[in-house]
């Protein structure tokens, strides 16, 4: 599709909705910014956009009944119907220059039981939240001063954002508890460092790229960290994966497979 590399490669992990295989391409070129392509048999069944991509995965949402897609390209962030590639709706994110969206799109439902979406970056981009439907999205707020993650996804937990807010490479990054609702900070935890977040079994498993395992029980009311430890030498950039008690983390060089069940 004659996609352009970006400063990190290719970074977007595909999505499986039903049989349709949703890719965030870049194919600036040839209208192909996202593809969808055939789970059976990997024919192209669409193409649509002329956006670069970004390094954030795509999500699948349960739209009124529908399920729909959202995917983060490289300025902007679209809702698609998986199986004919039809833009719903879209609005403008990112930033030209040096600048970079990963954090995967964060679909949720708020406290009256409405649809909401959160997508973040840092490079002075921020957070925008709102709500949404399958014909519009409705900003409720966004800005820098709450949120502006690099690539850490938030997760979010009884109406509340868990999120390590700033970047890898431009040190200090703090470890944040945002209201979802409004993005003001119920806590800051300043200069916590870099890494990403798993949620599983009411805990939230922290790993930081200085090679670090934080173990937190989220709280409103702060920080509540129940265990550390230095697992590996290396930075741990790569997400870590969780199953049946099992935590899998690599660096550079190694793989490690801890076992974090009871």
């Amino acid at each position: 599709f004659g996609a352009q590399e970006g400063y990190f490669g290719a970074g977007s992990s595909p999505l499986v909705v039903g049989g349709t295989v949703i890719v965030n391409v870049g194919g600036t070129r040839e209208e192909a910014g996202v593809v969808g392509f055939s789970l059976a048999t990997g024919a192209t069944k669409w193409a649509t956009t002329r956006e670069p991509a970004s390094y954030a995965s795509p999500v699948a949402a349960t739209v009124e009944g529908r399920t729909c897609t959202v995917v983060v390209a490289r300025y902007q962030c679209l809702l698609i119907e998986p199986e004919s590639g039809k833009v719903r709706w879209q609005f403008p994110f990112g930033m030209r220059g040096p600048t970079v969206n990963a954090a995967t799109p964060v679909v949720f439902r708020s406290g009256d039981g409405g649809m909401r979406l959160l997508v973040t970056a840092s490079y002075g981009i921020g957070s925008v939240c709102g709500g949404f439907n399958a014909d519009s999205f409705r900003r409720a707020w966004e800005g820098t001063d709450s949120l502006a993650t690099q690539y850490c996804t938030p997760i979010v937990i009884d109406d509340h954002l868990y999120a390590i807010d700033g970047r890898d490479d431009v040190p200090p990054a703090d470890f944040v508890c945002v209201e979802a609702a409004t993005g003001r900070v119920a806590w800051r935890e300043r200069s916590f460092g870099y890494g990403t977040i798993l949620s599983a079994d009411g805990k939230l498993v922290v790993s930081k790229t200085d090679g670090e395992l934080v173990l937190v029980r989220p709280s409103p009311e702060g920080l509540r960290v129940l265990s550390r430890s230095r697992v590996l030498e290396g930075s741990l950039r790569a997400l870590p994966a969780l199953a049946e008690g099992r935590l899998f983390v690599r660096d550079d060089t190694t793989l490690a497979c801890l076992e974090v069940g009871p």
